[in-house]
């Protein structure tokens, strides 16, 4: 498989939409637009993986993270990751992965850091992110990017996160 990875361009939001890329693939307008407003201020970059001209998956980095202890280190997160799924295990979030560590070795970051959430639709990138290098940041799960207290009771959803990290 030969793809090609390019920052987020204004017509690409149309193109995203089109695909049905099963689940974890979102593409709405909304999220789209506040993405390319965050890359050109450059808080975000913003990449879609194509085969030819077929958008097959995309990524973020965020510069400065909601998630304290990644913001307060300076660690970009990786963030919104998706490969549709007709194309998963071939390499296309390993690529965009491997590009968002590039940059931030270029932007002189000695870390980089993703957060996975915690139920059976994730267990494939808990998989990966673990085979590239990934571990847990050693301070638990949150909850909405806010810390858990042992005991305490919280929905299992999206917003449950284990919070990984690597060197560079």
């Amino acid at each position: 498989m030969v793809i090609e990875l390019r920052n987020l361009r204004v017509g690409d939001r149309d193109r995203l939409a089109e695909v049905d890329g099963g689940n974890g693939w979102n593409a709405a307008p909304e999220l789209w637009a506040s993405y390319l407003a965050d890359q050109a201020s450059g808080r975000r970059l913003v990449l879609i993986a194509w085969e030819g001209e077929r958008p097959v998956g995309y990524g973020t980095l965020v510069w400065e993270p909601g998630y304290a202890r990644f913001r307060d280190a300076r660690t970009p997160e990786i963030s919104n990751l998706g490969v549709d799924i007709k194309v998963r295990g071939r390499g296309v979030a390993t690529a965009l992965i491997r590009h968002f560590e590039d940059c931030a070795r270029d932007a002189g970051r000695t870390t980089i850091g993703l957060g996975v959430g915690l139920y059976a639709d994730y267990g494939a990138a808990q998989s990966l992110y673990f085979t590239l290098g990934y571990r847990p940041d050693g301070h638990g799960v949150t909850y909405a990017e806010r810390p858990l207290a042992p005991g305490e009771t919280v929905r299992l959803d999206d917003d449950l996160v284990l919070w990984l990290s690597k060197p560079l």
